[in-house]
Protein backbone atom coordinates (compact mmCIF):
# COMPACT_ATOMS: atom_id res chain seq x y z
CA UNK A 1 0.00 0.00 0.00
CA UNK A 2 1.52 3.47 -1.03
CA UNK A 3 0.88 6.66 1.13
CA UNK A 4 0.99 8.81 -1.95
CA UNK A 5 3.83 11.19 -1.92
CA UNK A 6 7.03 11.05 -4.08
CA UNK A 7 9.50 12.75 -5.91
CA UNK A 8 11.75 12.64 -9.40
CA UNK A 9 14.50 14.21 -10.57
CA UNK A 10 16.20 14.14 -13.72
CA UNK A 11 20.39 15.62 -14.56
CA UNK A 12 19.84 18.52 -16.67
CA UNK A 13 23.74 19.90 -16.31
CA UNK A 14 27.03 18.13 -15.42
CA UNK A 15 30.99 19.52 -15.80
CA UNK A 16 34.02 18.77 -14.20
CA UNK A 17 32.97 20.61 -10.94
CA UNK A 18 29.01 20.12 -10.76
CA UNK A 19 26.12 18.36 -11.16
CA UNK A 20 22.22 20.12 -11.52
CA UNK A 21 19.34 18.41 -11.34
CA UNK A 22 15.48 19.43 -11.68
CA UNK A 23 13.29 18.20 -9.34
CA UNK A 24 9.40 18.08 -8.77
CA UNK A 25 7.02 16.13 -5.95
CA UNK A 26 3.28 15.21 -5.85
CA UNK A 27 1.31 14.70 -3.02
CA UNK A 28 -1.57 12.54 -4.17
CA UNK A 29 -3.46 12.82 -1.12
CA UNK A 30 -3.93 17.02 -1.94
CA UNK A 31 -5.18 18.03 -4.86
CA UNK A 32 -3.53 20.90 -4.34
CA UNK A 33 -0.15 19.20 -5.18
CA UNK A 34 -0.95 16.50 -7.25
CA UNK A 35 0.96 17.82 -9.67
CA UNK A 36 -0.73 15.98 -12.84
CA UNK A 37 1.36 17.32 -15.31
CA UNK A 38 4.88 16.52 -13.85
CA UNK A 39 6.03 20.00 -13.62
CA UNK A 40 9.34 19.89 -12.42
CA UNK A 41 10.58 23.13 -11.38
CA UNK A 42 13.22 22.70 -8.71
CA UNK A 43 16.44 22.63 -8.99
CA UNK A 44 19.51 21.03 -6.71
CA UNK A 45 23.02 22.01 -7.73
CA UNK A 46 25.84 19.48 -5.98
CA UNK A 47 29.49 19.63 -6.31
CA UNK A 48 31.14 17.12 -7.48
CA UNK A 49 33.48 16.72 -4.21
CA UNK A 50 30.34 16.03 -2.56
CA UNK A 51 30.01 12.83 -4.10
CA UNK A 52 31.59 10.24 -1.92
CA UNK A 53 33.15 6.85 -2.99
CA UNK A 54 32.31 3.25 -1.01
CA UNK A 55 33.84 1.65 1.40
CA UNK A 56 35.06 -1.34 -0.13
CA UNK A 57 35.67 -5.26 1.68
CA UNK A 58 37.16 -7.58 -0.38
CA UNK A 59 37.20 -11.80 1.26
CA UNK A 60 39.11 -14.51 -0.05
CA UNK A 61 36.08 -17.67 0.35
CA UNK A 62 36.48 -21.08 -0.52
CA UNK A 63 35.02 -22.72 -3.57
CA UNK A 64 34.60 -26.74 -4.10
CA UNK A 65 37.38 -28.56 -5.23
CA UNK A 66 40.27 -26.08 -3.20
CA UNK A 67 39.05 -22.97 -5.69
CA UNK A 68 39.45 -19.71 -3.92
CA UNK A 69 37.42 -16.96 -5.16
CA UNK A 70 37.50 -12.90 -3.99
CA UNK A 71 34.54 -11.34 -2.68
CA UNK A 72 34.33 -7.81 -3.52
CA UNK A 73 31.22 -6.48 -1.49
CA UNK A 74 30.49 -2.67 -1.38
CA UNK A 75 29.42 -0.86 1.85
CA UNK A 76 27.42 2.66 1.24
CA UNK A 77 29.20 5.41 3.31
CA UNK A 78 25.76 7.88 4.93
CA UNK A 79 26.43 11.44 3.62
CA UNK A 80 25.53 14.35 5.92
CA UNK A 81 23.77 16.09 3.17
CA UNK A 82 22.48 18.50 5.84
CA UNK A 83 25.68 19.85 6.62
CA UNK A 84 26.77 20.15 2.91
CA UNK A 85 23.87 22.55 2.36
CA UNK A 86 24.47 24.49 5.71
CA UNK A 87 28.18 25.04 4.12
CA UNK A 88 26.58 25.43 0.45
CA UNK A 89 28.29 23.07 -1.68
CA UNK A 90 24.52 22.20 -1.71
CA UNK A 91 21.98 24.27 -2.82
CA UNK A 92 17.96 23.34 -3.32
CA UNK A 93 15.71 25.63 -4.97
CA UNK A 94 12.63 24.41 -3.84
CA UNK A 95 9.77 23.37 -6.46
CA UNK A 96 6.08 24.94 -6.49
CA UNK A 97 4.64 21.98 -5.55
CA UNK A 98 6.09 21.95 -2.07
CA UNK A 99 3.86 20.99 0.77
CA UNK A 100 6.64 20.17 3.71
CA UNK A 101 9.98 22.02 4.37
CA UNK A 102 12.92 21.14 7.22
CA UNK A 103 12.77 23.25 10.28
CA UNK A 104 16.28 24.85 10.32
CA UNK A 105 16.53 28.17 8.40
CA UNK A 106 17.43 26.71 4.99
CA UNK A 107 13.76 26.18 4.45
CA UNK A 108 14.66 22.93 2.27
CA UNK A 109 11.86 20.81 0.44
CA UNK A 110 11.55 17.49 2.58
CA UNK A 111 11.12 15.55 -0.64
CA UNK A 112 14.31 16.91 -2.55
CA UNK A 113 16.57 15.93 0.93
CA UNK A 114 14.85 12.67 -0.03
CA UNK A 115 15.89 12.47 -3.53
CA UNK A 116 19.60 13.43 -2.28
CA UNK A 117 19.85 10.56 -0.39
CA UNK A 118 18.87 8.73 -3.72
CA UNK A 119 21.39 10.09 -5.15
CA UNK A 120 24.28 9.84 -3.02
CA UNK A 121 23.25 5.93 -2.58
CA UNK A 122 22.79 5.36 -6.48
CA UNK A 123 26.35 6.76 -7.25
CA UNK A 124 28.00 4.56 -4.19
CA UNK A 125 25.97 1.48 -5.73
CA UNK A 126 26.68 2.23 -9.45
CA UNK A 127 30.35 4.28 -9.23
CA UNK A 128 28.73 7.28 -11.93
CA UNK A 129 26.41 9.82 -11.27
CA UNK A 130 22.80 9.23 -12.21
CA UNK A 131 20.78 10.22 -14.62
CA UNK A 132 18.02 10.17 -13.11
CA UNK A 133 16.33 8.78 -9.81
CA UNK A 134 12.42 8.93 -8.14
CA UNK A 135 11.53 8.44 -4.45
CA UNK A 136 8.05 6.84 -3.75
CA UNK A 137 6.65 5.84 -1.00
Amino acid sequence: MSIGIGAFAKKVAEDKKMVMYEYGGYNLNDPRYRNAEHLSDGTITILKECFVEPEIHKKLKRQPFRKKKIIIKKIPIPVDYGNLLECGRIVVDNCSICWRITDNELKVDVMACRLLNCIFLRYQEDGEVPESVSYNV
